[in-house]
């Protein structure tokens, strides 16, 4: 009770102006990135078309606005919003200036239409957004969370769970069957999620001794190898990218020299995973890979890397190169070209879905091993590829070309679609960031916060992943809610206080 008894008390200072001085230092690394930002824009101009340029402007500004908005204590919580409206700057701005092969087939005048689409989406969501997060609201009655010490342990164990199942999965020690082996990897990367930020949180803030920061951050190292080692870097790239985040958040600084090393480790490992993608994936080698393999499993991999860029200095040697594997991260996050798309041919020559893509939604809560006819979570990406003609039924069977939230909207219903979108999501990222208000981290409020920060980052999905993946992760932490939290009630806890003054200094853990 006590633990929770300091974290209630520090909610309490949970006001704009108290939340504005201590978000100080996080403003001020706002603008550094910012120029950073600008800086590589510049940089990465490949255009001279003004209306495309000025697209590119116009949705940079309007992904910035709710970081902007967060870092200067305007709007208080977690920034789960802020971190979706910033992924639209890769995957909506930089594309249009960047010559990507897929934006350019279309004109400057249509990029300027889509560029106003995302701004507008962005806009409204943001107001929405804000009118929930610019005030505090009252303190809850009660709410259920972890005791600190057992849930230190607990996510310890899941993140170990987590490394053995990569392990499990590289190394085909395959005894579930496939329906309850989707659930079991659901459940697994979904509690992974939980446990990389509320650790990373943590560290961040200081509360761990030096023994108990490397047990984490070792596992964390493992986490990654294991699951890069499966040939597929989303996994490891994904929770990096969440660990950093809550380890800003905790800290109120950024790890630079962490981020430097990872980065340049996924950049060479991506050069080389064509190679090896080709010969595990689709050749006759066993892709089956043991823990005690790694060191010759990377060895190879980087050794690809390595001659991919010796080609590259040397192109007259002849090598082959596949230039799909090796897109740039900038070519590969891009969904802009799927709105472009839409609106290039909705509704004139392909009608619009009428909402076919969301109608699925209730189809796929129910777990696989009770249906197994059920339908994939991909489906509805797979209607807006065959509606459109980019492919058939057949081929989604082997490839997902992924559209994203925005577009699927407009491919359904119009602007009517983006809007309604933009009112959904700035109500629903609102609503769920005050409801984990005045909680503890490890509380059972405050893990869903995280759950949406981690969906957040997808940017490729369809309706029916997102839907599909939040609700088997919200699903797991109901069951851990009821199983290993315990219940705390605000009135205690305040009543506790008034026989503990020492306490009446705490500094607030987070807003």
């Amino acid at each position: 009770m006590t633990s929770h008894l300091t974290l209630v008390l520090k909610s309490l200072l949970n006001h704009p102006i108290v939340v504005r001085k201590q978000r100080r230092q996080l403003l001020q690394a706002f603008w550094i990135i910012v120029t950073v930002l600008f800086v590589f824009e510049l940089y990465t101009l490949q255009t001279r078309s003004l209306a495309s340029i000025a697209g590119a402007i116009l949705i940079a500004i309007a992904a910035l606005v709710p970081a902007y908005l967060w870092c200067s204590g305007k709007a208080l919580g977690l920034p789960i919003f802020p971190l979706f409206a910033l992924t639209y700057l890769w995957t909506h701005a930089i594309p249009l200036v960047s010559n990507h092969p897929k934006v350019i087939l279309y004109s400057p005048q249509e990029h300027l239409f889509a560029s106003v689409t995302v701004a507008g989406f962005l806009g409204l969501a943001t107001l929405i957004w804000l009118n929930f997060v610019k005030t505090s609201p009252p303190l809850p009655p009660a709410y259920r969370a972890f005791n600190e010490q057992s849930g230190n342990k607990f996510f310890l164990s899941v993140l170990a769970a987590g490394v053995l199942f990569n392990m499990y999965s590289l190394g085909g020690w395959f005894f579930l069957d496939g329906g309850l082996f989707s659930l079991i990897r659901s459940a697994i990367l979904g509690l992974n999620v939980l446990a990389v930020f509320t650790l990373s949180f943590n560290a961040g803030v200081g509360k761990y001794s030096k023994r108990m920061n490397r047990l984490f951050f070792a596992l964390l190292a493992l986490y990654m190898m294991t699951s890069a080692a499966s040939l597929l870097l989303v996994g490891a790239a994904s929770i990096f990218l969440i660990a950093t985040v809550a380890f800003i958040l905790g800290s109120r600084r950024m790890p630079v020299l962490p981020i430097i090393i990872v980065v340049i480790c996924l950049s060479l490992l991506h050069y080389g995973k064509a190679e090896m993608r080709a010969k595990y994936w689709f050749g006759s080698q066993n892709r089956f890979v043991q823990p005690w393999e790694y060191p010759g499993w990377y060895a190879e991999w980087v050794g690809y890397s390595l001659e991919y860029y010796k080609n590259q200095a040397s192109p007259q040697s002849g090598a082959s190169t596949q230039s799909e594997e090796r897109a740039s991260f900038l070519e590969r996050s891009s969904v802009i070209h799927m709105l472009l798309l839409a609106q290039s041919k909705t509704p004139g020559t392909v009608p619009y879905l009428q909402g076919r893509t969301y109608t699925i939604l209730p189809q796929l809560v129910i777990p696989r091993f009770l249906n197994p006819n059920k339908i994939r979570s991909h489906e509805g990406t797979y209607l807006l590829n065959i509606h459109y003609g980019l492919q058939t039924r057949e081929a989604t069977f082997t490839t997902t070309i992924g559209w994203g939230l925005l577009a699927e909207s407009y491919a359904n219903f119009g602007l009517l679609g983006c809007a309604g979108l933009a009112i959904f999501f700035g109500a629903f990222y609102g609503k769920a960031t005050t409801w984990s208000l005045h909680t503890s981290l490890i509380s059972s409020r405050s893990l869903f916060s995280v759950l949406l920060m981690s969906c957040a980052f997808q940017t490729e999905w369809s309706a029916g992943v997102y839907f599909a993946a939040l609700f088997q992760a919200t699903m797991v932490l109901g069951g851990i809610t009821f199983v290993f939290m315990k219940a705390y009630k605000i009135k205690d806890c305040l009543d506790i206080k008034r026989d503990n003054k020492s306490l009446n200094h705490s500094n607030q853990e987070w807003s």
